[in-house]
Order: structure tokens, then sequence, then C-alpha cells
């Protein structure tokens, strides 16, 4: 189960060639899962601005299709159960989920990929600390 704030479970993800994809060895950058066809074409015409933000965007589908972006596939389509047909899930560098919805367009995306890369966990107490 997928949840704003935690991390994301250990899914074994595919690529189009058939390589395994294990979203634990995605950490280190911010994660951008898109499913719109429209939308991984808009987020890769400003790739640029992702590398700035140490972000990679990757269209995620149960099948082999074609995308300017990576493709990572899900065939028992468990993640993409999670992710609303035009929505994004955006996790930070050690994969917690921080967006998981609808979006309106790459400048959102961006939006939350931007507010994600300002946030330290170092420097802040836990939300469940603030009550």
């Amino acid at each position: 189960m997928i949840r704003l704030r935690a991390p994301l479970p250990p899914y074994l993800l595919w690529t189009p060639e058939g390589a395994k994809v294990y979203l634990p060895d995605l950490k280190g950058r911010i994660l951008i899962l898109v499913r719109n066809p429209v939308l991984a074409q808009a987020l890769a015409e400003r790739q640029e601005e992702l590398r700035e933000l140490a972000a990679q965007a990757y269209l995620l589908a149960q099948a082999p299709a074609a995308s300017p972006l990576p493709v990572l596939l899900d065939p028992g389509g468990q993640l993409l159960a999670a992710l609303p047909k035009e929505g994004v899930l955006v996790a930070d560098a050690y994969l917690e989920v921080y967006h998981l919805g609808p979006v309106a367009d790459a400048e959102e995306v961006l939006a939350w990929v931007g507010f994600v890369a300002a946030q330290c966990p170092e420097c802040v107490l836990p939300e469940a600390a603030w009550t």
C-alpha cells in the first residue's frame, strides 16, 4: 500500500528489455512516475530542469510503450493501481512519497519536484513530533 509521507514499498518492476528494476535501487534522486504518455512527453521536454533538481521521471506502464522517458513496466499492475490515470507519484531521494494524485501539467509536476528538493529531512522534526 502506498501512503503519503511513507516510503514506497519495495516493488519489483521491469524494463521493456526484460531487466529487473527493484524500486529501492532508484534511491538517490527524486523519483517521478507518470502514467500519461502526454505528460511523459511534456516532462521529457523539461529534462534539463529535472536534472538540475536531481530528479528522474519514468513512464509507468503495464506493457511496453513508446515514450521519450524511460519506461518501467508493472505487469501485475500493483503500483499502477495506486496511481490515478492522470496522476503522478513524486518521491524524494529516499523514496518517501510526497505526492500521489492528479496534476494539471508538467509545470505542476516541476513545482512538486521543487518542493521535494527543498526539503531537508535532517533540518526539521518529523510531522508526528509537531503535534
